[in-house]
């Protein structure tokens, strides 16, 4: 990654902990020319260097930063460690390569410069994660979150604006401005009681009055809100790349046992077995939005009808149906759809809850799922027991009309739904904030 010409700055790594030093083992590898390349969520979930063309220079990098995060080294040693190895083997300093596009380029390998902007940004991100994961863990506790900037000469006015800042710890704003927000950027975060709120006096915001959803833009890594609070000059827009939640893009899904189904509401356990999560009462609907009954939406606002797919013969049969036709498996576990909001990622380890109820047989709904995020009628940001839900209707000429819901865990992992349902259900689950509509 390149960052920008900032003045430098003192970086003081903390001690290693280990939901940190997990966020750097547990990320997959992947190879790029450009880090916009990939999108913020797959950053988040596999380790790049930019023009790193071979996984023999991408593991050394990895190698010394895998260390330098187990073992508290400082940057310097970090570097020290690494510039003898690039340098014998060639990956060093500006040269010409061939380019995607089969042209020659000049390129910038490595150098002191690039090593500091790896070791930071990786860094700061891994800590980041492993810290969401801890405050998550202690949310019953200290359920406000206080953005914390470094108020300095050299901390960003966006970010000087958001220091003190609080908000619940489920509140959206934090799946966009949970740090690092930018190359370089020193913010935090913390994690506090109702008590020390009290004591400190401070307010607690909420986001959803001034987040402002940006165009929907061709860059993956284009950021896609923005938040003005009353007496921020500007609004907040988190630099290309770092719109997203480290934490919560990161974190493997923790595999709790599906409960009997739930009265409005979804039919898994979290943190508290046994426990519903349902959606709350008192929210709009698609009355309140001037919306059409779904029972007198024409074709033309209508999908072309997926083939229906053959009924696996059990649960191992269903599953690899779902795997091949989402195009996830042990040779690609990971797969980012861009929807007309924010991306929704899809791995192979999420799936079985979807064909674990065989009288479903969701398998041969598959080629429905990926229509209904990529050009769905309707996007619903519906609150739950426990926080939001994106809910996706899509809706399809063959009237096999599909909710999936995409849902981020209190521990910060995601997992999405499918339920198929007739218009007149469907309609019952238009709830919500209309976030996105044909």
């Amino acid at each position: 990654m390149s960052a920008p010409n900032n003045q430098p700055l003192s970086f003081v790594l903390p001690l290693p902990f280990d939901e940190a030093i997990q966020a750097v083992t547990g990320k997959g590898n992947r190879i790029t020319w450009s880090w916009r390349d990939m999108t913020s969520q797959e950053h988040a979930l596999e380790f790049t260097v930019a023009k790193a063309m071979s996984l023999d220079i991408l593991a050394d990098i990895r190698t010394a930063l895998e260390r330098a995060i187990k073992e508290g080294r400082t940057e310097r040693l970090f570097a020290k460690d690494l510039e003898g190895i690039l340098k014998a083997k060639g990956w060093w300093g500006q040269q010409e390569m061939i380019g995607p596009d089969g042209k020659p380029h000049i390129v910038q390998l490595g150098s002191p410069r690039r090593l500091e902007t790896i070791f930071r940004t990786n860094l700061q991100t891994a800590y980041m994660r492993g810290r969401h994961q801890q405050m998550i863990a202690n949310a019953d506790d200290r359920p406000y979150w206080q953005y914390v900037a470094v108020m300095d000469s050299r901390t960003r006015a966006a970010h000087r604006a958001l220091h003190g800042k609080v908000f619940r710890f489920d509140d959206p704003v934090w799946g966009h401005i949970y740090p690092p927000n930018g190359f370089r950027c020193r913010c935090r975060v913390r994690a506090l009681s109702g008590l020390r709120l009290d004591r400190e006096g401070l307010q607690v915001e909420d986001s959803r009055k001034y987040l402002t959803r940006l165009p929907v833009s061709d860059d993956p890594l284009a950021p896609t809100v923005a938040l003005r609070l009353p007496g921020m000059n500007e609004p907040f827009i988190p630099d290309p790349g770092f719109d997203y939640n480290p934490g919560k893009s990161l974190a493997a899904w923790d595999k709790n046992a599906l409960k009997p189904d739930c009265p409005g509401g979804f039919s898994f356990a979290e943190r508290h077995p046994g426990n519903c999560i349902r959606i709350l009462p008192g929210q709009k609907n698609w009355r309140d939005y001037g919306r059409p009954d779904l029972r007198d939406v024409g074709d033309g606002f209508r999908l072309p009808a997926p083939q229906l797919l053959t009924k696996g013969a059990d649960t191992t049969e269903a599953l690899a149906i779902l795997k091949s036709t989402l195009k996830v498996g042990d040779g690609q576990p990971m797969r980012v759809i861009n929807t007309p909001v924010d991306p929704v990622v899809i791995r192979a380890e999420w799936l079985p809850h979807l064909v674990a109820k065989r009288d479903q047989t969701r398998e041969r709904y598959a080629q429905y799922i990926v229509p209904t995020l990529e050009n769905p009628f309707e996007v619903w940001l519906t609150a739950y027991e426990d926080g939001y839900r994106r809910r996706f209707i899509g809706l399809f000429r063959d009237q096999r009309d599909l909710l999936s819901v995409v849902r981020e865990n209190r521990d910060g992992s995601v997992l999405w739904n499918i339920i198929r349902m007739k218009d007149t259900e469907l309609n019952k689950q238009r709830t919500g904030e209309l976030i996105w509509k044909k």
